[in-house]
């Protein structure tokens, strides 16, 4: 038992002059309580009651106590009460943390609906290509694409977030197109540091797995300048299928390597812990979920 709860104990034994009804309402047996209140006056080094056999009467410490015991315990509680009830209701601040282009392209969608859906929360939505801290930056959660590495931090995933290896035909025209990754090598790739290792592309065909050593001269950062780039025609370039979705159904480029699957990634939700977790995220998560769960489109659930 922890000193407040200690307290707790003791004020009930004033209040109503027993071990056992005091012992009733702390959900504990008599012989508990009458050692906690032993251990208690123990650590102050003074008699706070006088017990017989039949009645529980406080000593001028134990009235001294619990003169200046009690307020601060009813202020506690109204503390304590005031916050668990602010953690059941969907209230407050969301700072969430998400990618540049997916967090702009992606995710303000998913947040004006709920916001409209929950109009007492207001959301900081942040978005950075780095790594955040989330216990040290103070945010909520964050949202990520990729393979997770292990740590503390819980992580619910969302949806499936593959890669696809693309060009434009007018690239294709001037230098072939190719049909195995080991093929890359000979073409001009477009390198995008913000992926974990962005020289190394690797690709599945069934139980087949090829890491393809690429090389180019352009080198960006970002999913979204780097379809822009294969638009261009500047070479081949492996973004989420997400950001290139538009260009593809545009005919501006076209998936290449058929039967090859580029390395899979995942869309997560990754929050500290889910312990004492305020109820504003755990809703925030659910409905991320639910808003992807047909896939990462734009428009919402259901209509991927």
């Amino acid at each position: 038992m922890d000193r407040i709860d200690a307290l707790k104990l003791f004020t009930a034994v004033a209040e109503l002059e027993s071990f056992t009804r005091a012992a009733e309402r702390m959900g504990m047996t008599p012989g508990a309580a009458s050692k906690q209140i032993s251990a208690l006056e123990e650590r102050l080094q003074v008699r706070l009651l006088e017990r017989t056999t039949r009645s529980v009467r406080l000593t001028d410490a134990g009235e001294a106590l619990l003169d200046r015991v009690r307020p601060w315990l009813t202020e506690y509680e109204a503390i304590e009460h005031g916050l668990v009830a602010e953690s059941a209701k969907a209230a407050g601040t969301l700072r969430v943390s998400a990618p540049v282009d997916f967090g702009t392209s992606r995710l303000i969608a998913v947040v004006t609906a709920f916001m409209e859906r929950w109009p007492e929360v207001e959301v900081r939505l942040e978005f950075s290509d780095r790594m955040v801290d989330l216990v040290d930056e103070g945010y909520d959660l964050a949202v990520r694409i990729g393979h997770l590495e292990d740590s503390s931090l819980i992580a619910r995933r969302l949806a499936p977030a593959p890669l696809a290896a693309i060009a434009a035909p007018s690239y294709l025209e001037r230098r072939g197109t190719p049909s195995h990754p080991a093929e890359l090598s000979r073409h001009a790739c477009i390198i995008d540091r913000n992926k974990p290792a962005p020289n190394q592309w690797r690709f599945v065909r069934g139980s087949e797995v090829v890491e393809a050593r690429v090389d180019g001269r352009l080198i960006l950062n970002g999913a979204r300048a780097a379809v822009n780039a294969a638009c261009a025609g500047a070479g081949i370039a492996c973004p989420p299928e997400w950001a290139a979705e538009q260009a593809l159904a545009e005919g501006r480029v076209v998936k290449l390597l058929d039967g090859w699957e580029p390395d899979h990634r995942d869309l997560w939700a990754v929050f500290p812990s889910n312990r004492y977790l305020a109820h504003r995220v755990r809703l925030f998560v659910d409905f991320l979920a639910d808003w992807f769960k047909g896939g990462l489109c734009p428009q919402g659930p259901g209509t991927c």
